[in-house]
């Protein structure tokens, strides 16, 4: 079973649990390990633990996927959310990468060659060439925030 790491890539107002995005977990088989010996957030492990993300990781069926959740707070008044980066360890360097790409897609749109360059990206990824596919899709990123400016 392949090792999952789980980092937060977006947090949202503030944590209560003080994670930060240097915070990085493991998830080995049914174990989940933090990697600098913090705190883990129990409200991050509980919502964590019902996603089928994790399963579909496990089975092989998807490399990465985030997981976000509301509510860790009873401010109702302040939004508190983390996003959280799940991938395979050996596929780490390429999940960040399209996770960034697509967040700042959110935001800023995709213009048409950072776009060209992320369908050559899946290209190699249906292919299984993910060495090729971390490379069109670091330029793609690079493409687009050229575009942002």
């Amino acid at each position: 079973m392949d090792t999952i790491r789980v980092q937060p890539v977006e947090i949202i107002g503030a944590c209560p649990a003080e994670l930060t995005l240097d915070d990085e977990f493991q998830i080995e088989g049914m174990k989940l390990r933090s990697c600098a010996e913090g705190a883990v957030c129990f409200l991050a492990v509980s919502q964590i633990s019902i996603v089928p993300l994790v399963w579909h990781l496990q089975s092989g069926e998807h490399f990465f996927g985030h997981v976000s959740w509301p509510g860790c707070t009873v401010d109702l008044e302040q939004e508190n959310r983390v996003v959280f980066l799940l991938s395979h360890a050996d596929k780490w360097e390429l999940s960040q990468v399209i996770s960034e790409y697509l967040r700042l897609c959110k935001r800023h749109g995709e213009p048409g060659a950072a776009r060209r360059l992320k369908e050559e990206a899946i290209r190699h990824q249906n292919l299984g060439e993910y060495a090729e596919t971390t490379q069109k899709i670091a330029a793609a990123l690079d493409e687009l925030k050229r575009a942002i400016g």
